[in-house]
């Protein structure tokens, strides 16, 4: 029992001792290491987040320049914000007026087929 504690004392004081000299050959060199292997792992997650963010900003600026130019016609203007802090009343020019009158079609015709079919099946 004693001879086994001696050898493995033994072999922790030369690993010991192996530590203590590349620590010392080493330098802070092993910290800054340390601290840039946390730094990547931090950063690589951030930027997968921010490709799927920026790949989604972009299909919605598409679609936003898209409805832009189907109201391009009526009256749709979006102020910056600090035209709206002093005027809050301009934002009424940010209704858009065809989409406004499409989606007030399209509800009463949903609705009233709605309707129509509850009559039809006697509900």
């Amino acid at each position: 029992m004693l001879n086994r504690l001696k050898t493995i004392l033994s072999k922790a004081s030369w690993y010991t001792l192996a530590c203590i000299i590349v620590l010392l050959l080493a330098g802070p060199e092993i910290m800054v290491g340390m601290e840039v292997m946390a730094l990547v792992e931090a950063l690589g997650a951030s930027t997968f987040v921010l490709m799927y963010l920026s790949g989604l900003k972009l299909f919605c600026s598409k679609l936003w320049n898209k409805f832009k130019s189907f109201e391009s016609y009526s009256t749709f203007y979006v102020p910056p914000l600090s035209t709206l802090k002093e005027m809050p009343s301009l934002v009424i020019h940010a209704v858009p007026e065809r989409t406004a009158v499409i989606s007030f079609l399209a509800f009463i015709t949903v609705g009233m087929s709605g309707l129509y079919f509850n009559l039809l099946i006697g509900l």
